[in-house]
């Protein structure tokens, strides 16, 4: 295989699995982090990190792919010889590949589907616990994004000052989540619309903190917030020639700096 992910506690360590995995140095691949990963506090909120190991290497990438191009000729050859002996071969053509492919993707998408809903209950036991009442439903952007929308009489209370309620509820259920299924997911906890309100509320303050900046000539730092949130005043302020954008800090603590060019 030319690519290949691999989690571990953390980016250092899934790298140098990766490596001996793959049997290749780094000069050879290049490395994409997917996830950071997360120490979490007392064991909660901790996540492993993910990497993708890409060969870049061009003899390499000949020498992986050539098994692949072997193994199709000699089936290939196979094939050929059992027809010339007159014997009765079952062959399948294009059509029945693309027919015969989605029953595998559907196991595994049925199985994906119960890792979720096994997640939205045990979120559903947490917000009980902590005594309010609440239900949700299953909401799939595309493959990889999915959102579990909540429903109660108490979500301000669910939300927390800033959303912190509710992202500390959101970091357990992809937690949950990571420990029953490897493959790259995010899980979006949303109540009462609150993540679109949050994007508005955030890009808004993005765009006046720039006006700031550019006024002033000085930085303006903002106070820690999610990756995610602060990705959203990244994207925003992207846009905006002479301002520059960048992250200080370490998580959970970590912060948007922005400034004048």
């Amino acid at each position: 295989m030319l690519e290949q992910n691999f989690i571990d506690v953390t980016v250092e360590d899934a790298i140098k699995q990766g490596l001996n995995a793959m049997n290749v140095t780094e000069k050879q691949v290049k490395i994409e982090v997917i996830q950071p990963g997360k120490k979490g506090f007392f064991g909660i909120g901790k996540q492993n990190a993910e990497v993708k190991l890409i060969i870049i290497d061009p003899e390499l990438k000949r020498t992986k792919s050539e098994p692949a191009a072997k193994k199709n000729s000699e089936e290939e050859k196979q094939l050929v010889q059992a027809l010339d002996a007159g014997e009765n071969v079952e062959t399948t053509d294009e059509t029945e590949v693309e027919i015969s492919s989605p029953s595998v993707k559907q196991v595994h998408k049925n199985h994906k589907q119960e890792l979720i809903e096994s997640t939205k209950d045990y979120i559903m036991h947490v917000i009980h616990s902590m005594g309010y009442e609440a239900s949700a439903e299953i909401h799939y952007k595309n493959s990889s994004e999915i959102v579990i929308n909540i429903e109660s009489d108490q979500a301000s209370r669910i939300i927390g000052k800033r959303g912190q309620v509710l992202n500390s509820l959101q970091v357990l259920a992809q937690n949950y989540f990571n420990q029953l299924e490897k493959s790259y997911t995010i899980i979006t906890l949303d109540i009462e619309n609150y993540r679109e309100k949050r994007k508005e509320t955030l890009q808004n303050l993005a765009l006046n903190m720039s006006k700031k900046a550019i006024a002033t000539g000085k930085p303006i730092k903002f106070e820690p917030m999610p990756n995610y949130e602060r990705k959203i005043m990244h994207q925003i302020l992207s846009k905006i020639e002479n301002i520059e954008t960048y992250s200080e800090g370490r998580e959970p603590h970590r912060y948007l700096v922005i400034r004048a060019r």
